[in-house]
């Protein structure tokens, strides 16, 4: 088919709109087909399925009066017989109704003459029926049961057969309907199958004659175009793509002006991706800076702390050695004068008193220098070792004490003693020292009071719950999100470097090979979960 003067759309639309109007004629012929076998159908659906429906629940309604007939016999609560005459009303209702569309429904005269037989024994049996209910009123129960026995099973067992009959009858017509629909549906088939194999052929005719006039305007083969687009979209810009001599309209002649623009394009953007490259190389380094500036900060505080946590012990205990010396000099000059037993015992007693002031201070001092070294190798070393939960935490706590003593905030810790770690301890310390402090500092930010508490569960899986919750101020939903992006802070400008939580979640995912989720409401507390493995080594 060949319409130089159009374009494809006007060709597509031209060609196939034949090839519709084809469909639309086979579409008509396939309607008048599926009208008649509608028709068959919906004469079986309306005439014939409805009164086997009908007949089974007639069926179903006798069953129900006849089993309710058979329980009053047997109840000898008023109530229960009174509930069992109720359904025994209903179900006649009922039966009343159904027979009634029945009689409006059957037409044919076999079912006609079934149907009147039906109510031939209806008639018996419903006159039987009162005058059972009539006996149960009367509290004649032995009357009723020798009634329900002698003649209203036989009566009762006609009603069922001759229903049974009426339901096999109607069923017989249901299937002469099936069969009819049957024969209409293969009619239509037939006729379907042959207008479509015609319009399938059409159709091939067309296409072959459009494809044809598309290949002009593609310039060459399909495969070629789309190779050669599948080379430009892998950057490949110097490929050679032949065309027409005259070609000046084809998709392939198009691809070629692109690709020569791309050529232009790319060279552009490799000069500012260079460019890009080196401002995030700068930024990189910024950020590695500011990193770490906030560990040194974080190193500097502690250091600060535990030198003045220092000063109290040793300065107690070099009040109590000055003291002592007095003490001695002044017993010297006792000694020469002439030692008194009073004065020898109240100068022991100073000594132990001196003695035991010294030993509790220099102890309290040898505690927090091999806390703090403890803390301090742990953390210039990035080696893993095994060691307790417990006794971690309570050094690291131990080292966070002097400069959050004055905060007025209670830092507690609740670490079952016997949880065994092969992990990084420093790195441990890290993430629970940025936890505590964040919490003081943003969680309790211009208010006296509160309490940080520090907990520790391990799990059935080999894992262990680090739990950090405050009851401080709490986050804001909108900043859940984020609170894990650098340098985001709420304190900018204050104080805040925005890299605490972001140092945190590079521990746990990139180091301690765990996971961090946090639970936070406004005005009642933040909780942070750090969950470890107990073996980060997996040998």
């Amino acid at each position: 088919m060949r319409l130089p003067h159009l374009k494809i759309g006007q060709r597509l639309a031209f060609g196939y709109g034949f090839v519709i109007v084809l469909l639309i004629a086979m579409t008509l012929v396939g309607v008048a087909r599926l009208g008649a076998l509608s028709r068959t159908t919906d004469e079986a659906l309306r005439e014939k399925y409805p009164n086997t429906v009908l007949v089974n629940e007639v069926i179903f309604e006798l069953g129900a009066v006849a089993r309710a007939m058979r329980n009053t016999l047997i109840m000898t609560e008023p109530d229960q017989v009174k509930a069992q005459l109720a359904d025994i009303a209903r179900a006649k209702l009922r039966v009343t109704a159904l027979m009634g569309q029945l009689t409006l429904n059957v037409r044919d005269p076999a079912g006609v003459e079934i149907l009147q037989q039906i109510e031939i024994i209806r008639s018996a049996y419903t006159f039987n029926q009162e005058e059972f209910i009539a006996l149960l009123a009367d509290g004649r129960l032995g009357e009723a049961k020798n009634l329900l026995l002698v003649d209203l099973d036989p009566y009762q067992g006609d009603y069922f057969r001759a229903l049974e009959k009426l339901q096999q009858h109607e069923s017989a017509l249901m299937e002469q309907a099936r069969t009819a629909i049957d024969a209409s549906y293969q009619r239509a088939r037939v006729s379907m199958l042959a207008l479509s194999g015609f319009a399938a052929l059409l159709s091939v005719v067309i296409t072959f004659g459009i494809t044809r006039s598309l290949l002009r305007q593609l310039g060459g083969e399909p495969d070629y175009a789309t190779a050669i687009a599948r080379q430009i979209a892998a950057g490949q810009m110097d490929l050679e793509i032949a065309i027409a001599p005259r070609d000046r309209a084809s998709l392939l002649y198009a691809m070629k002006v692109m690709r020569d623009r791309l050529e232009e394009r790319t060279f552009a953007l490799q000069e500012t991706n260079a460019e890009l490259e080196q401002s995030l190389e700068s930024l990189k380094m910024t950020q590695d800076d500011l990193v770490r500036s906030e560990k040194l900060a974080a190193l500097g505080s502690l250091v600060a702390g535990v030198a003045h946590e220092l000063n109290t012990p040793i300065g107690n205990g070099l009040l109590a050695a000055s003291s002592l010396a007095d003490h001695v000099r002044s017993f010297e000059g006792e000694v020469a004068a002439g030692l008194r037993k009073s004065a020898l015992e109240a100068h022991l007693a100073e000594v132990h008193q001196a003695a035991d002031i010294m030993l509790r201070n220099l102890n309290r001092a040898v505690d927090l220098v091999a806390s703090f070294k403890q803390v301090a190798v742990d953390r210039a070393s990035s080696q893993g070792r095994e060691f307790l939960l417990d006794e971690v935490v309570t050094e690291i706590l131990l080292t966070l004490w002097p400069s959050l003593k004055n905060c007025g905030v209670a830092i507690t810790h609740d670490i079952p003693p016997g949880i065994s770690m092969r992990s990084y301890p420093g790195a441990v310390g890290q993430v629970l020292t940025n936890l505590v402090n964040n919490a003081v500092i943003h969680g309790f930010d211009g208010v006296h009071g509160g309490c940080v508490a520090v907990r520790a569960r391990v799990r059935d899986d080999g894992w262990v719950d680090l739990e950090v919750r405050d009851d401080g101020a709490g986050i804001a939903p909108e900043h859940l999100g984020r609170i894990y992006d650098p340098f985001f802070t709420t304190k900018l400008g204050k104080g805040g470097s925005g890299l605490g939580l972001n140092i945190v979640y590079n521990l746990v995912h990139g180091v301690l090979d765990g996971r961090i989720a946090v639970q936070s409401a406004v005005g009642k507390g933040t909780v942070f979960t750090v969950t470890l493995p107990l073996d980060a080594f997996h040998d």
